[in-house]
């Protein structure tokens, strides 16, 4: 309740606006997602499609690697500024990513599966900022048995809604969203360097 899924729409969108390429996944059927968000963004409804997707995107960023490494680039910026091939930024998303890694209850091959898709985050998360692949992952409680600790240090930017002292210190190694957001506020975040925003309320449909 606290506005999670309407922020993560809104960055969704600006991202979607700004030229990027979204890809969403959602295992409740994209019921969350109007017939808009899938004509704008790729959405993965599938676990199978997800690993397989994951997977490529791990492989274009070797290939982005080789290529910057190529032209003795850093990152995605300095090569942009060189006028070189584009590359669009790649987003990849998940409303509640604790419904893809929990593992609690799974067995040993549903369990070997979830390792997989860790493992694709972890590059990921380790080295995609800078050739431009970038995670959003959204969910209620990010503690060590849903996010690893390798995929949540390379997180660099954390946002907390609403929540009580333990969620903050979870989400923001520190109690402040409990003490900075009053309870009955939605859209109130606060972010890991401090700043407090409010989101907003949009029309899907101009999307």
């Amino acid at each position: 309740g606290s506005g999670k899924s309407i922020l993560l729409k809104l960055l969704l969108m600006q991202c979607v606006k700004k030229g990027a390429k979204v890809a969403v996944a959602d295992f409740k059927g994209g019921v969350d997602f109007p017939e808009i968000w899938h004509k704008k963004c790729r959405m993965i409804l599938d676990k199978d499609e997800l690993l397989n997707y994951l997977t490529d995107l791990v492989n274009e960023l070797e290939h982005r690697k080789k290529i910057f490494r190529a032209y003795g680039c850093a990152d995605i910026n300095e090569y942009s500024k060189q006028r070189y091939e584009f590359y669009s930024r790649i987003i990849f998303a998940c409303d509640e990513v604790a419904e893809l890694l929990d593992k609690n209850g799974l067995n040993k091959e549903e369990k070997d599966f979830v390792y997989k898709v860790e493992n694709k985050l972890s590059i990921i998360a380790r080295q995609g900022r800078a050739f431009g692949i970038h995670l959003i992952l959204a969910t209620q409680r990010p503690d060590a048995t849903i996010l690893t600790g390798q995929i949540r240090n390379n997180i660099d930017c954390r946002i907390c809604g609403r929540a009580d002292s333990i969620l903050s210190q979870i989400i923001l190694d520190n109690g402040d969203a409990s003490n900075r957001i009053p309870k009955g506020a939605q859209g109130r975040f606060l972010m890991h360097d401090g700043t407090i925003f409010q989101g907003y309320l949009f029309d899907q449909k101009s999307l």
